[in-house]
């Protein structure tokens, strides 16, 4: 799969084709006929919830346990609700426990009882709706000591004693809380939610689990000149982009900003092409039945975008640029906002060690220093950044005010977006996303990065590492598209490039490649060649699997979620081709063009297949299959590519001018990336590419080897994602004994074998009384890790006097 600088062309933006570019909303009008999931996103609010509705059954609470989270949700929700487990399993993930806990549970708990808990998460999406006692709850039990997660619209409405939904005027009842006054519907109306792009320093940006090429450098220069005539282009980096047509009466409400202020719209593509000039923003209408506006703009289409194979890349008429097809729902356009909060971000100030972790040279993993370049740079402003498509937009509140905290991530249009602050004895993390819906609509990096930095800096908790025996590692995952790559693959092979790993390897087995009838594929059932190819990858331990079906850009190109019939069997002739082959059934995919229709995952989990290859989630290691709002497919786990930018593979390096030495520092900040935050993550490749940068893949694989096989492995998609569902079975619970002691227990049906927890030092002495596992010292933790043949680990450990939270 590749994409290209996407050309982003007309926008369904409201007012795109002539209609208003704003509409008022009215604070008493009906909640909007919003029912969950179905614009797309997770458990989309109810108007009828509030917090005096029986408790349902299927919510229990557990014994107060310091190393649990609190999920707080509205009586009567069902614990299988979409937006509880996508939360549920982000924590997982991350490698801590959550547990939703109802408002009457949380009110019963009264504050004493609810500080015997780590902390509180309130979630947007799930929430959005609460009665001033819990809002008062909340309030005493942060003030007393506790450590709040408060994100987007959680409280963003109240119920009026005649009955309807609405906002509270001026603003939020949590305003106090987040640090910054927001939801100020009373002032801004159909302006309360801007759409944007979302800042932070680098430094943040990696504590918040983002790796280098997942965010970009963001310029605070003054203005550019622009086209102002409709059908206009401007060039943003590699990324040319047409200029919609301004809708009725757009000029007589837009305002052009003061000279030299930032001009952000020309920073950012998707600004561009939805027609946001200068002193302009993009906003989301909210209604009592979306209080966050996040309906209105669908982030899933992210990874949807038709993308571009190698053999279009490589071909004599090679492809400069791809025409995505964006639709910007119901955003409007309309002047930015003047008197929103106005912030510098902080360069983190807690991240954990050097780069690699390790206290010396490479052999025990301290990093190559590559002064000036990449991660080793001078910290710099980023935003989140998506492959093909420039910095990404996301909705968030527009804040006003000043901040006392510690600023971690901005809009640099509509205020403050993460923030960490002291209230009274506690602490908050206010994060003005809409993580719940984010992780429904295929972008789960955001929420599963603020939950680790909730938990590493606010909490200094105990984590399960979600890499085996502890090590961290890095996937790369091949892609042999058609008979194009048979040479260069074989090239790759003489070169030695696959006696590192192990690694994935996706070969698209079918005679044709563009169109039926071409002759341009493999045709692997009568191609010793790559058959003999395969089975000697096999052997050496790489995961060898189908990059889809069988025509590879013509299944790519048009299979989509309505023809199942007809390209169902074009998986099934790939992956019998495939295992065939190899002389065993295979259990890792990868999609070409990145397609994956729901059908064919179903059919594949159905296969036995439990990795596969995603455009969405990027930037994440192995996830689970969130799309369209809800979990699919519990069995597959999908594995996000990580792109390096507007790019991630090497057709795309090389067509699109990007430096040898700047793909190279990439490669390497990743390993960095990976060692520091104890991850994995995926990069992918053709062989056509790689074998013209041979020295680049041998530059990679010598780095990975100076850091040692202890410190640092490649790892196959199914490795990854066989461990992940093991560890998904582990079972474990924290108790506070006397004087500061913690008990840690936990358990496996079968096995603890190469589980591994990690308990920062800041806040723990070394553990004790281990039964069933041993001590590490793993730098900045200590790692206990689970005996080979134990089904229960037991152990103590005790608090720091010097801890002090964030």
């Amino acid at each position: 799969m590749a994409w290209l600088a996407a050309v982003l062309l007309c926008v369904n933006l409201v007012g795109c084709g002539g209609g208003s570019d704003t509409a008022a909303v009215s604070q008493q009008s009906a909640a909007a006929s919003v029912q969950p999931g179905s614009a797309g996103g997770i458990a989309a609010p109810v108007a009828n919830g509030s917090a005096d509705q029986s408790v349902k059954a299927a919510v229990a609470l557990a014994a107060p346990d310091p190393g649990l989270l609190l999920l707080l949700v509205p009586d009567g929700i069902d614990d299988q609700d979409p937006g509880i487990m996508a939360w549920e399993d982000a924590a997982r993930e991350v490698g801590v426990r959550m547990a939703p806990i109802t408002d009457s549970q949380f009110l019963s708990l009264g504050t004493s009882g609810a500080l015997a808990y780590a902390g509180l998460v309130l979630p947007d999406q799930i929430h959005t709706v609460a009665t001033d006692q819990l809002v008062a709850a909340v309030h005493d039990y942060t003030n007393a000591g506790g450590s709040t997660f408060l994100t987007f619209d959680f409280a963003a409405l109240t119920r009026r004693a005649d009955g309807p939904l609405v906002y509270p005027i001026p603003k939020s009842r949590l305003s106090d809380l987040a640090g910054v006054d927001y939801v100020l519907y009373d002032k801004y109306l159909d302006r309360t939610v801007g759409l944007g792009p979302v800042t932070a320093m680098r430094t943040t940006m990696r504590e918040l689990l983002v790796p280098p090429g997942k965010s970009e450098p963001f310029s605070t220069a003054g203005p550019v000149a622009l086209p102002t005539a409709p059908g206009g282009t401007i060039t943003v980096g590699p990324t040319t982009i047409t200029v919609g047509p301004p809708s009725v009466g757009n000029k007589d409400r837009l305002q052009v900003g003061p000279a030299g202020a930032i001009d952000v719209a020309s920073q950012v593509p998707l600004l561009r092409a939805a027609g946001v000039g200068p002193g302009q923003a993009l906003y989301l209408p909210v209604s009592p039945g979306d209080p966050g506006g996040v309906h209105g703009f669908d982030p899933q289409q992210y990874q949807i975008q038709p993308m571009a194979s190698s053999s279009q890349l490589r071909s004599p008429n090679r492809l400069k640029e791809l025409k995505a097809q964006v639709g910007f729902g119901q955003a409007v356009r309309a002047a930015a906002p003047n008197e929103a909060s106005r912030f510098v971000a902080a360069a983190s100030t807690k991240a954990i060690g050097v780069f690699g972790g390790g206290s010396g040279g490479a052999a025990d993993g301290g990093a190559v220093v590559r002064t000036g370049l990449g991660d080793n740079g001078p910290d710099v402003l980023q935003a989140y950044h998506g492959y093909a498509l420039g910095f990404l937009i996301y909705p968030s509140y527009v804040t006003e005010g000043s901040y006392a905290g510690t600023v971690l991530a901005t809009s640099p249009q509509f205020g403050l977006v993460a923030g960490v602050k002291s209230y009274g004895a506690g602490r908050v993390l206010f994060v003005n996303l809409p993580l719940t819906y984010l992780k429904g609509r295929t972008d789960a990096l955001p929420m599963h990065g603020f939950l680790q930095y909730f938990v590493k800096h606010l909490l200094g908790g105990a984590q399960l590492s979600s890499m085996p025996n502890g090590v961290p590692g890095m996937m790369f995952n091949w892609h042999l598209d058609s008979m194009e790559a048979q040479q260069p693959t074989l090239q790759l092979e003489t070169a030695g490039i696959f006696n590192a790993g192990p690694m994935s390897i996706h070969i698209t087995a079918g005679p044709d490649t563009v169109v039926p009838g071409d002759g341009l594929g493999f045709d692997l059932n009568n191609n010793p060649t790559m058959q003999a190819f395969l089975r000697r990858m096999d052997a050496k331990g790489h995961s060898i699997g189908s990059h889809g079906g069988w025509d590879h850009d013509y299944y790519g190109l048009n299979a989509n979620e309505t023809n199942s019939a007809t390209f169902l069997p074009f998986l099934v002739l790939n992956r019998l081709a495939v295992d065939n082959a190899v002389g065993h059934p295979t259990r890792d995919y990868s999609a070409p063009e990145g397609n994956n229709p729901h059908w064919a995952m179903d059919w594949l989990a159905q296969q036995g297949v439990v990795s596969a290859y995603f455009g969405g989630h990027t930037g994440l290691g192995v996830t689970r299959d969130y799309r369209d709002g809800i979990l699919n497919t519990p069995t597959l786990w999908v594995v996000p590519v990580t792109p390096m930018g507007l790019y991630a593979t090497f057709e795309e390096f090389q067509d699109f001018n990007v430096p040898k030495a700047d793909v190279i520092n990439w490669y390497l900040d990743l390993v960095d990336f990976d060692l520091t935050h104890d991850t994995a993550r995926m990069v992918y490749a053709h062989p056509p590419g790689a074998s013209e940068w041979i020295d680049v893949v041998q530059t990679l694989e010598a780095y990975v080897r100076s850091k040692g096989a202890s410190k640092f492995s490649w790892y196959t998609m199914p490795r990854l994602a066989d461990f992940m569902a093991k560890r998904n079975e582990v079972q474990w619970s924290e108790q506070s004994l006397a004087n500061g002691v913690t008990q840690f227990t936990a358990s496996h049906p079968i096995s603890l074998k190469e589980l591994v927890w990690r308990l920062p030092k800041a806040r723990y002495l070394r553990p004790t009384a281990v039964s069933g596992g041993s001590v590490a010292d793993g730098g900045t933790v200590w790692l206990v890790k689970a005996g080979a043949n134990a089904r229960t680990l037991t152990f103590r450990a005790s608090s720091s006097t010097t801890w002090a939270p964030f």
